[in-house]
């Protein structure tokens, strides 16, 4: 796939397909590995019907796996996300740039724990085309780096050589395609 600018993505409002997307994140543990998980559970729309598209998106925060359910379950407790009272992610953008070698920008709200922030996502457009199914598609891949401590995740635990348990720098990894709607 070649990387598209944002004007050439046709006008219309795109449902998120979350059986070909991918919501994800990196992050350090002891300074050593990087862990990786996903949500399993988020929706969300690209409405391109204006100047510049804008991203929704919802993730489910009990649906986050990480690959080992000890630890998915610390991070929905209320040291971590605190599920139940803050059982969702929000993003919603505020604005679309894109460069002339294709990347785009994505400047938007996040909503994480109760706490909003403004980040930017950055990645590419992919080429749009019809499936086999004769949907018309776009996709999105898109990344960013937080800080969790920025939003209230702030449980940690510094080791013997001074390493943290989990690093505070935290990936945001985003694939996305979208199906036009009727």
């Amino acid at each position: 796939m070649s990387a598209t600018t944002i004007t050439t993505i046709p006008a219309g409002t795109y449902g998120i397909d979350p059986a070909h997307s991918n919501v994800g994140f990196e992050v350090r543990h002891m300074g050593i590995a990087t862990v990786r998980g996903q949500f399993k559970s988020f929706q969300g729309s690209i409405d391109a019907t204006g100047h510049a598209p804008r991203l929704e998106g919802t993730v489910e925060v009990a649906s986050i796996d990480t690959g080992e359910a000890n630890r998915d379950g610390h991070l929905q407790s209320p040291e971590f996300f605190d599920v139940q009272q803050h059982p969702q992610i929000t993003f919603h953008s505020t604005a679309t740039d894109a460069t002339p070698d294709g990347e785009i920008k994505l400047a938007g709200q996040i909503t994480m724990k109760g706490v909003t922030k403004p980040i930017e996502l950055i990645g590419t457009v992919a080429e749009n085309g019809q499936d086999p199914w004769g949907n018309e598609r776009i996709g999105l891949e898109l990344q960013t780096k937080i800080d969790r401590r920025d939003f209230d995740l702030t449980w940690n635990q510094t080791l013997p050589n001074g390493n943290l348990l989990v690093s505070n720098d935290v990936k945001l990894v985003i694939s996305v395609s979208a199906v036009k709607q009727a």
